[in-house]
């Protein structure tokens, strides 16, 4: 498979352009810390993709987390269980994420891809530069139809790394956490909404989410973050290892934060208990329920641009 390196004076970023543009690392220079998660089952992934190896399911979820190697994607039209949109079946996490886009430029610290997708008319124009410590992601979204249309969009970064070596602490703009609304959970009452960081369960139990524990903790959380004070941003910093990752975002439509956490939690299929990451991933939808929407409607023939920044701090 054929990645794109990007470099700065600080950081080196490695894409993968011919399955979802995913974003498989970010490392800085010149102490070679990566901050995105990479999975256990990475180059069973990478063999699949090349197909020197069977795939073991079309089960959707198992279909897509085989192909799975971390990282950083982006999910449209659809992000999370199989659904329809529009009529089109979608898999997991929707098809942008599976997807071979087109290398349209690409130079030393830039790049400049497009997909066009087939399962609804949109296209999606993406240029990612870096300059020192920062990275510049901007996508223009755009529906090619004459018809008023309804799509997810998700960007899923999934941290490991240095970054995740010790304590880790958060903060962000958000002021409210939502526990899904169909999923339970032993922080607090399903569909529960908490003011950001804290979850307070009907027993009691105080969970700080601001300050999320060492590798030999086990923990397990799954909502969203919303109604930002002014700018939408998180941080997450860690102290000991005096690296932190800061993404600003810049979207009418991405009013929601997805909180995935996995930390040696999960017994069954695909972690096994195994695995530390976490994601927050901005989004233009809540994570699920009936009234679950996207925010992302658009008009015939309508562009829409979405800034997204990392700053990273070492």
């Amino acid at each position: 498979m054929k990645y794109v390196t990007l470099k700065s004076s600080d950081l080196e970023l490695v894409l993968d352009p011919h399955h979802g543009a995913d974003i498989l690392s970010i490392k800085t220079i010149p102490t070679g810390e990566e901050v995105l998660y990479t999975t256990p089952w990475s180059d069973r992934a990478e063999a699949v993709l090349a197909n020197e190896q069977t795939t073991l399911s079309y089960e959707p979820v198992a279909h897509w987390m085989e192909r799975y190697r971390g990282g950083w994607q982006t999910l449209v039209p659809n992000a999370g269980p199989a659904r329809d949109v529009h009529g089109a079946p979608l898999g997991f996490h929707g098809e942008a994420s599976i997807s071979s886009w087109k290398v349209l430029k690409s130079e030393a610290s830039s790049i400049q891809i497009q997909l066009d997708l087939f399962s609804v008319p949109v296209r999606i124009e993406r240029v990612i530069s870096l300059k020192g410590n920062e990275i510049f992601l901007t996508d223009v979204v755009t529906n090619t139809s004459p018809l008023n249309i309804e799509v997810d969009y998700s960007s899923h970064p999934a941290f490991g790394g240095a970054l995740l070596e010790g304590e880790v602490h958060l903060e962000t703009s958000a002021r409210e956490f939502h526990l899904d609304e169909e999923r339970d959970s032993p922080h607090g009452p399903v569909a529960s909404t908490h003011q950001w960081p804290l979850i307070k369960g009907d027993n009691g139990s105080v969970l700080d989410l601001s300050k999320l524990p060492a590798p030999d903790k086990k923990l397990g959380v799954f909502g969203w973050i919303s109604a930002f004070d002014g700018a939408k941003w998180y941080r997450v910093k860690n102290k000991e290892k005096k690296i932190t990752f800061e993404l600003q975002w810049e979207s009418e439509y991405l009013n929601f934060a997805w909180f995935w956490l996995e930390f040696n939690n999960s017994e069954g299929f695909p972690w096994f208990g195994k695995v530390r990451t976490f994601a927050i991933e901005p989004s233009s939808t809540k994570t699920s329920g009936k009234t679950r929407r996207s925010l992302l409607q658009m008009k015939p023939h309508q562009s829409v641009e979405i800034k997204q920044t990392v700053i990273i701090t070492f």
